[in-house]
């Protein structure tokens, strides 16, 4: 494992509320295998900006971040409306244990109020993780400012892309927008797709990933393709 917080996490598999509740650490939390890709992607690729929507117990920002802090260098920016309303502030409480806290920027707020935002600061970024609300409008809201906020390269891991929100969500981006990729499909075991900058290996199960391959949407107004 690749933190102390992490092993211990995924040793217990739940987590205690201040009122004294137990609940499974997953759902909502990531599997250990896909932390693991995300960690291995980070290791690799070295970006110096990441994003990831959606933060619950923090299992994946602990693989993100500690990723960061292994390569000595990068910062992650985490939106979640719900960490202390729904999760009682233990994912912030996690990146605190394992050290980490430095490495991460969060922001407490709607995914659709904050990524306008960092648009407008001018933020570009190299790597993003949406798991955030999964239902099909939010998810392609999400997918509409990543196409501003990711540089050329950057690569975009969609979680849950087994549920039908998500999913269509994914097929819109795969079919519709031409400056995004699909570079790894997970249906096809064994799959590799090398890009211009290396090589993404098969996600696991329920993972999508997709490359930005222009910076702007060439699109003509009237566009459209069916999915």
């Amino acid at each position: 494992m690749v933190n102390a917080v992490l092993q211990r996490l995924y040793r217990e598999r739940e987590v205690v509320h201040a009122n004294g509740r137990r609940k499974p650490l997953f759902p909502p939390g990531i599997s250990e295998e896909r932390g693991r890709y995300l960690f291995d992607l980070v290791r690799a690729r070295r970006p110096a900006l990441t994003l990831e929507l959606g933060f619950a117990y923090g299992t994946s920002t602990l693989f993100i971040a500690e990723a960061l802090r292994q390569n000595g260098h990068g910062h992650h920016v985490v939106v979640d409306p719900l960490e202390h309303t729904r999760f009682d502030g233990l994912g912030l409480r996690h990146l605190a244990e394992a050290g980490l806290s430095s490495w991460v920027t969060f922001h407490e707020e709607p995914a659709e109020l904050c990524l306008p935002r960092l648009v407008t600061e001018g933020k570009r970024f190299d790597f993003a993780f949406d798991d955030s609300g999964h239902l099909f409008d939010h998810v392609v809201t999400e997918f509409l400012f990543l196409g501003r906020l990711l540089r050329v390269g950057a690569l975009l891991v969609v979680d849950d892309a087994n549920l039908p929100g998500v999913g269509r969500a994914c097929d819109f981006l795969a079919t519709n927008r031409k400056d995004f990729e699909e570079v790894a499909d997970g249906t096809k075991q064994g799959f590799l797709r090398r890009l211009k900058e290396g090589v993404v290996p098969p996600p696991p199960r329920h993972f999508r990933v997709f490359r930005k391959s222009a910076d702007d949407d060439p699109r003509d107004w009237d566009d459209f393709v069916e999915f």
